[in-house]
């Protein structure tokens, strides 16, 4: 879902994002006639939960991209309630089905290294029996390299769709070295 674009080096937002009630909010609080304010709160979340090719701001890690989009956007100060309401908004806008699915697979394959993790086959049963056996835990195993494998096939799955929305005229994908001039100022 692109709901905006970058122009001269800030963020432009399309008319349907202020159709978004918890983007409205943030526009309608800014009184004033340039909309700097709403334009540096919307910049931020936009740059904080986007994924696209598009954001200038997409090799930073989560906390970086946040610590270094706040000093940029918000003069250093936490988002407010508002802008906290715009970025779960945003963020459930550009969840598909393939990125749920990667998540709960992701998830499940957590709890299964947990699982091995405590593993232990002195642990018995109220019937004194063993509660792991090594060839079931063996069979286990076995398993795991076509969990990685369709983990690894899934999560190339969400990249191709998300990197769907680098597109330029004629389809073309855009390549890393053709991304805009991270120099360029992004309306600080």
């Amino acid at each position: 879902m692109t709901l905006f674009d970058i122009e001269n080096g800030k963020v432009v937002l399309k008319a349907s994002s202020l159709a978004i009630p918890e983007f409205k909010v943030i526009w309608e609080k800014d009184k004033t006639k340039s909309k700097d304010k709403a334009y540096n709160q919307l910049s931020y979340i936009i740059f904080l939960c986007d994924v696209s090719l598009n954001n200038p701001y997409r090799n930073y890690t989560d906390e970086d991209r946040n610590n270094i989009l706040k000093k940029d956007f918000l003069g250093g100060k936490e988002p407010d309630e508002d802008m906290l309401n715009a970025i779960t908004k945003y963020k459930q806008l550009q969840e598909t089905v393939s990125v749920r699915m990667l998540r709960s697979a992701k998830n499940a394959a957590e709890k299964l290294s947990i699982y091995f993790d405590n593993i232990d086959f002195d642990l018995l049963d109220k019937m004194n029996k063993p509660i792991y056996s090594a060839r079931d835990v063996a069979s286990n195993l076995k398993e795991i390299g076509s969990i990685v494998k369709s983990l690894a096939i899934l999560e190339d799955q969400v990249k191709k769709e998300q990197s769907s929305s680098g597109k330029v005229r004629g389809g073309v994908d855009i390549g890393d070295y053709e991304m805009p001039d991270e120099s360029f100022d992004y309306g600080e």
